[in-house]
């Protein structure tokens, strides 16, 4: 039911192309300036680090599920829910559903940009290459399909989006207010990444959006580590959101 009010949604779709506009917009004085010399995985790099536009795809993301719960909560959806399906089998469809649909909106989006862009310049300029690819999968791009170096750093900062937005519901469950939920994901990437900029470098959630080698253990196993902490944390947060709706259905939250 929760996947298909997402794909039934136009939200989910008009957030993919919100992403991709934004992806172009954040480029284009590059893209203007250079024109196609550099290849589609400079500006790619581009894009992710800059904060300001990173900041905006999380809203983007957020768009067509984070509020879902305040909406269940308003008119009292999640009622006769629980009653047929169960506290847990409500919340964690709510977690999971949240957070795949953060983080397709936001995969399919910058895939979109990318392939748009491989239809006017090379994937990687055809000299300087390891000035530009990042060190960590830079090996990728020496192989049979180097497209798997944007493949793994989208997914990845793809990842980093579908945690915020499971934040976003999580906090929903205690101020239910769509602007809040909407907002919050912005907001705590923000502030967290912020915060672990003072962990190490292994924990540094701006470093590990961005793919940085903080383990210097080669692209397979640093891209299993990334996989495993934003699921942990999401599923952490997930155990929040669970928590303080199961409080709200024992009326111990007005």
């Amino acid at each position: 039911m929760s996947a298909m009010q997402v794909s039934s949604s136009p939200a989910f779709y008009l957030s993919i192309i919100g992403v991709t506009v934004l992806c172009f917009i954040s480029v284009w004085d590059e893209l203007d300036a250079m024109g196609p010399a550099y290849g589609v995985y400079y500006y790619f790099d581009i894009f992710i680090g800059l904060t300001m536009f990173k900041k905006l795809v999380v809203l983007f993301a957020a768009l067509p599920y984070v509020a879902s719960f305040c909406s269940d909560w308003k008119y009292q959806y999640l009622k006769p829910v629980v009653i047929r399906t169960g506290a847990k089998r409500y919340v964690w469809s709510k977690v999971i559903t949240c957070f795949l649909s953060g983080f397709l909106t936001v995969f399919i989006g910058v895939l979109l940009f990318c392939l748009l862009l491989l239809l006017k310049m090379p994937l990687f300029p055809s000299e300087d290459l390891e000035n530009i690819i990042s060190p960590l999968f830079s090996p990728l791009a020496e192989g049979a399909f180097p497209l798997l170096v944007v493949l793994a750093e989208s997914f990845i900062f793809s990842l980093a989006a579908a945690l915020w937005t499971v934040v976003g519901l999580a906090v929903s469950a205690f101020i239910p207010s769509h602007f809040v939920a909407v907002t919050t994901p912005v907001i705590a990437s923000y502030i967290l990444e912020e915060v672990t900029k003072l962990f190490p470098s292994w924990l540094n959630l701006y470093l590990l959006t961005r793919s940085a080698d903080v383990l210097q253990q080669g692209p397979l196993i640093s891209f299993v580590y990334f996989c495993f902490v934003f699921l942990l944390f999401a599923a952490l947060v997930g155990c929040l959101f669970d928590y303080q709706v199961r409080r709200r259905i024992r009326n111990e939250v007005v």
